[in-house]
């Protein structure tokens, strides 16, 4: 036998989850990743540092977040035969399209690459899907059939966060925001950052919280938003299969127990049209004490 260290690098992005770590084996019936028998070896918490126990032999070790997400939320490892002790590390990346996945450090083969993509695809494909029975992800179009209803304004209450939009929006889950709503054209995500996952975190002010966001989207000032008293940055991406841009409008926040970044993301090419009501919106966010 030999040791496996595994350390789940400290990043805001998907920090509130639990990442799975499984090893390949044969003979295991725990479950089963891009057709490769697996079995649990633990869990990892944003930040945390575990060793296990695995045997001289081959095998790819994965991280994935949850069952229901496995193919394609997923990133592995070849661990080669050996009797020496291996040392990994790896965090979560910023990618709605695949779940924000682990990603190990070092790991950059052609195998790897293809996987990632891979992954990507079947994740648009699952958010395809979701929308199709209301459970929005990104941005999806409504079917010209249903009536069209008078527009209005609608709070919604989730996560310990309330914000006002319109009817045209719908609360839905998604394992990596505590809070998320979407319309035809626009989705909300939120993500908390409570004060217990940072040393010293609840004395930062909400400029030097604003300088950890950006350092984590790797951005610059440049993409800095201060208007009507809000602070926040925004940043383009592309889907690199679909090849539609997006704009993020991201606000930051303070409550009493945590930061708060609160993302209002649109296509680009109906930014322009949404902005002055994203900021409308911003302006509404408050939060509560979840009881």
């Amino acid at each position: 036998m030999r040791n496996l260290t595994l350390k789940r690098t400290k990043t805001f992005v998907a920090c509130l989850g639990k990442m799975k770590v499984y090893i390949e084996d044969s003979l295991s019936s725990d479950i089963e990743i891009n057709g490769i028998h697996c079995r649990k070896l633990g869990e990892l918490k944003n930040g945390e540092e575990k060793t296990f126990q695995i045997d001289e032999g081959a095998a790819k070790v994965f991280v994935i977040a949850d069952k229901l997400s496995k193919n394609y939320c997923n990133e592995y490892y070849q661990i080669p035969e050996g009797t020496e002790d291996v040392v990994l590390s790896g965090k979560n990346r910023y990618n709605p399209a695949n779940g924000n996945a682990f990603c190990f450090d070092n790991n950059d083969s052609e195998e790897i690459i293809a996987n990632r993509k891979k992954n990507t695809k079947k994740g648009l494909i699952v958010l395809i899907i979701a929308a199709v029975f209301g459970v929005v992800l990104g941005f999806v179009l409504t079917s010209a059939l249903l009536p069209k209803k008078a527009v209005e304004p609608k709070t919604f209450s989730q996560g310990g966060l309330t914000v006002t939009l319109t009817n045209e929006f719908k609360k839905f889950d998604s394992d990596n925001h505590v809070a998320s709503f979407s319309s035809a054209k626009v989705a909300v995500f939120a993500v908390k950052d409570s004060f217990s996952m940072m040393e010293g975190l609840e004395d930062y002010t909400l400029d030097q919280y604003l300088d950890l966001a950006l350092k984590v989207h790797n951005l610059s000032s440049q993409n800095e938003l201060n208007v009507k008293g809000l602070k926040g940055f925004v940043y383009d991406s592309t889907n690199p299969d679909t090849k539609d841009e997006y704009r993020y409008f991201s606000y930051v926040y303070k409550s009493d127990d945590a930061f708060w970044i609160v993302q209002f993301a649109v296509k680009t090419q109906n930014a322009d049209r949404y902005e002055e009501q994203i900021v409308e919106w911003a302006k509404s966010v408050t939060f509560f004490n979840k009881k």
